[in-house]
């Protein structure tokens, strides 16, 4: 190191930059620090430029034009080069600025747009960036307001760059434009309220598409447009005579001023009514103690909330428009009395006027002809005044949702969900494999795409096996071929239909001995706990003909099974995550009504095709199928068990399984006869390879199970999965209808029992009825 340093002084010119060197070398510091700083004059060892990481692609390619790495046996940098390198360090960032855009109509309209260089530190953070750049757009403001000689409205948007990991490893990237409805300014003072409205408005906009789990994350801001457009505000001035169908109503006060303080006398015919001539202007005091700092004259209709503030008032502004409009609603408190004002306009010249009667200017807006009451906050009319009172709390507004909040008239609350105590007639469990084919491509390209794929996942095989509310199942279907997703979903329309058939013809009810003794002395009914009062019947399941007890004639009636409305839940493991974008692919090439509960724009709840629903046991058990079949006793894996009755191979397939989802990448892994060396089983997913123990018990499935080729091998490993699955819910279905008296397979997902919501826990209870 010290002979390349004194070598590189030697060449060097006498320079301010020679001199730092020189006193490193000469300070009295360890020679660790001394290394450390001098590092970038190092010459670099030659390395292949790796491929660039999809997230970072346009920023290390920028670099690697500037600071290409020079193989050690090519002539070395010049001094200049390390110059610039180590100096560029300690420069200051570019200066962000706003250019006008080439768009523009006159001096109504135009555009200011702000460019962010990739990299710069004011970019990573939107809010951090608004903050930053609101000087810059405040006096930006200022001058406009100079420029058009009056009032403005603006609207700000940003170009944020996002970024979101897909399962399969790739990452995708979306520039999405937020904006935020357009603010108006009258005035410099009122610049800093607007943009304090603005910007919290950016930031809920761009929250949407990062929370609530849709796993899009923010990479920098890209651009910032400020849009400008002049805004003539409507605003009262002196007196204006009323069109001849509002003075026939008799309903307006319009007092003729003939100054341009027109709202001013509106409401002083509102506060002071005069008992004759309310037109005139002396009827009405001038020291009215009404506050009126800064308030424009004329007064536009965006001051009127400043108004209302300053003088403690509730003012609603209408229009007429061969009817009436609404301007303004008053957002005081409820208790605040309001004052009803009309702006009327002719040939460009608008004027207050206080309406002194609403019922009348509004009488002939609905064909009633007897007495109305209307609401002046959302001009709804009504027949009686006692309607009026009783809509006024609930009313929101223009626009708005009226809101009633009724407490139940009954003060118990009692189970009523009864058919959801009933295990479901069939259920059928079911799991993907997919081949994940690598997506070869150029590098990205931000002029034409912000996406780039590495994977893709193709469905090429499933197994599913249709379990009936006794247990009793069906041989588990299985295929492996192309389109796999679409011919899953036909299978399963092919299953609907036969149970449709069979709930069509319903089993005659078999009765032991036992089961008449246990009905003639019955006292309650086994579905509500209610006492029978000489109205029971006998109860049986329609799959089975089993009898179930004596049952209110209503009850039996609401446990009924229709072929046409039953629903049939498909569970699978992980659907929300991984097995729904799979069917999603392929849901709309068959037919059938879909209906789906979602999550989140990606992620769904639940959907249903046809009388298909589909559920998520991950949903109701929140693990690892493997640590799932560790937690249930090797004897409760009925369904396994009957299709795999030699205990050492059931042993060896309830032991965690091992697939290598990387290296299936094409079709014609299915044809090879062993399996793939240790390292293939490496995941991109886990960042891991197998353990040799794990390595081995895959070696010793395919032997014992006389695997031939890879597609023996999957197929042995997706009907597992599947067999495994349905032994773990069928428990657990159990274990929740004895503890209580729910079937998970009639839900959606998991929620704690409350109170009053779990039949059994009621009934363990004195009562099934609780109090509220």
């Amino acid at each position: 190191m010290d002979a390349y340093i004194e070598q590189l002084l030697a060449e060097m010119p006498d320079s301010a930059f020679r001199n730092v060197i020189q006193n490193i070398l000469d300070e009295p510091i360890p020679e660790a620090v001394k290394r450390n700083l001098l590092k970038p004059l190092q010459p670099r060892k030659y390395q292949p430029i790796p491929p660039p990481r999809k997230a970072k692609a346009r920023k290390r390619k920028a670099i690697q034009e500037e600071f290409d790495p020079i193989p050690s046996h090519k002539v070395l940098r010049s001094v200049e080069d390390y110059q610039n390198e180590l100096l560029g360090l300690f420069e200051e960032p570019e200066e962000l600025a706003f250019r006008q855009t080439p768009w523009a109509l006159g001096s109504f309209l135009r555009g200011w747009q702000m460019d962010v260089p990739q990299g710069h530190p004011q970019g990573a953070d939107p809010r951090t960036f608004l903050e930053s750049v609101e000087p810059k757009i405040r006096e930006k403001l200022e001058e406009e307001l100079r420029v058009l000689r009056g009032g403005l409205k603006f609207q700000l948007a940003i170009k944020v760059e996002l970024v979101k990991a897909n399962l399969d490893g790739s990452e995708e990237f979306m520039e999405p434009i937020l904006r935020h409805k357009q603010e108006a300014v009258l005035h410099k003072n009122e610049i800093k309220a607007a943009l304090e409205e603005a910007f919290p408005r950016l930031q809920e906009t761009l929250e949407k598409w990062t929370q609530r789990g849709s796993g899009w994350m923010v990479v920098q801001v890209r651009t910032l447009w400020l849009d400008i457009a002049r805004y003539q505000p409507l605003r009262g001035g002196s007196y204006i005579p009323l069109p001849p169908e509002l003075k026939s109503k008799k309903a307006v006060v319009n007092v003729k001023n003939m100054d341009d303080h027109c709202l001013r006398w509106a409401l002083r015919s509102a506060l002071f009514q005069a008992a004759d001539h309310p037109d005139r202007p002396a009827k009405y005091p001038t020291a009215d103690g009404l506050d009126f700092t800064s308030i424009d004259a004329p007064t536009p209709i965006s001051q009127i909330g400043k108004v209302e503030r300053q003088n403690d008032l509730a003012i609603n502004v209408f229009g007429w428009e061969k009817g009436v409009i609404v301007h303004h609603v008053s957002k005081q408190p409820e208790d605040i009395p309001r004052i009803n004002l009309l702006l009327i306009e002719k040939a460009g010249k608008f004027h207050y006027t206080w309406i002194k009667n609403l019922n009348r200017l509004l009488y002939d807006q609905s064909k009633h002809r007897g007495r109305k009451h209307f609401c002046e906050r959302c001009l709804h009319g009504y027949k009686r005044e006692d309607l009026l009172e009783a809509h006024r709390p609930e009313c929101k507004g223009i626009g708005q949702t009226a809101v009633r909040v009724e407490m139940p008239q009954k003060d118990k609350l009692t189970f009523q969900n009864h058919h959801k105590q009933l295990p479901a007639p069939y259920v059928i469990y079911a799991d993907f494999e997919a081949l994940t084919t690598k997506v070869e491509g150029p590098e990205l390209d931000p002029t034409k795409s912000n996406t780039q794929r590495t994977q893709h996942h193709e469905a090429c095989s499933y197994c599913y096996v249709v379990v009936r509310c006794d247990g009793k199942t069906e041989a588990p279907a299985e295929y492996r071929g192309p389109n796999a997703a679409e011919h899953f979903l036909r299978a399963l329309q092919v299953e609907e239909r036969g149970i449709q058939k069979v709930l069509a013809k319903p089993q005659a009810m078999r009765m032991t001995n036992a089961d008449w003794e246990s009905h003639r002395t019955a006292s309650r009914c086994h579905v509500c706990d209610g006492l029978l009062k000489g109205d029971s019947v006998k109860d049986h399941c329609h799959i089975t003909g089993k009898y179930r007890g004596a049952a209110h004639s209503s009850c039996n009636l609401k446990l009924r099974l229709s072929p046409k409305t039953t629903t049939i839940p498909v569970v699978f493991h992980n659907l929300r995550r991984y097995d729904s974008h799979l069917l999603m692919q392929a849901i709309s090439k068959v037919e059938g009504r879909m209906s789906c509960i979602p999550n989140n724009t990606e992620k769904y709840i639940s959907f249903s095709l046809g009388q298909l629903r589909f559920i998520d046991s991950a949903q109701f058990l929140q693990a690892s199928l493997d640590k799932l079949v560790s937690a249930n006793k090797p004897e409760a894996f009925h369904i396994t068990a009957h299709y795999e009755p030699d205990q050492y191979k059931r042993a060896l397939l309830m032991r965690k399984g091992v697939y290598p989802y990387e290296y299936m990448d094409s079709w014609e892994r299915f044809e090879e006869t062993q399996l793939p060396p240790k390292e293939d089983f490496y995941s991109k997913l886990t960042g891991a390879n197998i353990s040799d123990s794990d390595y081995t018990h895959a070696q010793r499935v395919w032997e014992t199970f006389g695997c031939q080729t890879l597609g023996n091998y999957t197929d042995l490993y997706c009907r597992t999965d599947v067999l495994l699955l349905a032994d773990v819910f069928e428990n657990f279905r159990k274990t929740s209808q004895k503890q209580y008296g729910l079937d998970p397979a009639n839900l959606l997902h998991q929620s704690r029992p409350i109170l009053g919501c779990s039949p059994q826990k009621d009934r363990s209870r004195t009562g099934a009825a609780y109090r509220l």
